[in-house]
């Protein structure tokens, strides 16, 4: 099973920092980032990329960003991001061999905070890249917060995985459970529960591209009892979780993401 340390405070902390930058912002700069062609390049622990409105993200409450979340730093980390949209960004990440603990994760985000409820559709792609060397300890994910919940209170959607990245759970609680529709392609996912984190993950082999019902998936776990029926969508992001890149400086990259609520 991998390690992987509690980090909510440090998520909220991140999220509300990208909340109040976003405010004080204002319109007038966030424009000014989305229309920039150069790109926000940050080398900070939590640095933070602010974006204005973007095209390929509906139905959020607030505007995107992307943020480097090198939430559980250890001795001898190095990451550094280039953001050129929500959609397309990468990071050069360094750290140690070895390590299983999970140390960032770089991602684009925003809110919801709309009870999930009141939804009818939330659908999302992705097309990344995670390198394939046998000392990757990584993988793609959504990451989804709750802001009001029972047990569980975190969602992870894993779709690829570096060849060293182990399981998130010891025991499964259910397994190839198929969603699709709404335009989506009918896939096989594995379900993990460890903590108050719930872990989908990709039940035939990696997924670098593709698309996802994200609503059927929380509805699922709705209908199953591990989500209570009122429960508000609070965060939505997707990115890297990085432990280590065996001791060499690797490349994650987005080459596209959407985000379609209604």
């Amino acid at each position: 099973m991998r390690f992987r340390p509690s980090r909510l405070r440090a998520v909220l902390a991140a999220v509300s920092v990208a909340a109040a930058i976003a405010a004080i912002a204002g319109p007038a700069q966030a424009a000014k980032s989305s229309a920039a062609t150069a790109a926000c390049v940050t080398s900070a622990k939590m640095g933070h990329c602010q974006f204005g409105h973007y095209r390929e993200i509906t139905g959020a409450s607030t505007d995107p960003y992307v943020d480097q979340n090198v939430w559980s730093p250890i001795q001898g980390w190095h990451q550094k991001l280039h953001a050129y949209s929500p959609g397309h960004w990468r990071v050069a990440a360094n750290m140690p061999n070895g390590n299983t603990a999970v140390v960032s994760f770089p991602n684009t985000g925003f809110f919801y905070n709309k009870a999930l409820s009141k939804f009818s559709s939330i659908v999302s792609s992705f097309n990344v890249s995670i390198p394939r060397r046998a000392g990757t300890d990584a993988e793609a994910s959504y990451d989804i917060w709750f802001n009001n919940t029972g047990k569980i209170d975190e969602v992870m959607i894993q779709n690829d995985y570096s060849p060293g990245r182990s399981p998130s759970c010891g025991t499964w609680t259910a397994t190839r459970v198929r969603f699709g529709g709404d335009g989506v392609q009918m896939h096989r996912w594995d379900l993990c529960v460890s903590g108050s984190t719930a872990y989908w993950e990709t039940a035939t082999g990696n997924m670098p591209s593709g698309k996802v019902n994200v609503l059927a998936m929380l509805k699922w776990l709705v209908s199953h009892g591990q989500l209570p029926a009122g429960v508000q969508l609070g965060a939505f992001s997707y990115g890297f979780e990085i432990s280590s890149t065996g001791g060499a400086r690797e490349l994650f990259r987005v080459h596209s993401f959407t985000a379609a609520a209604h």
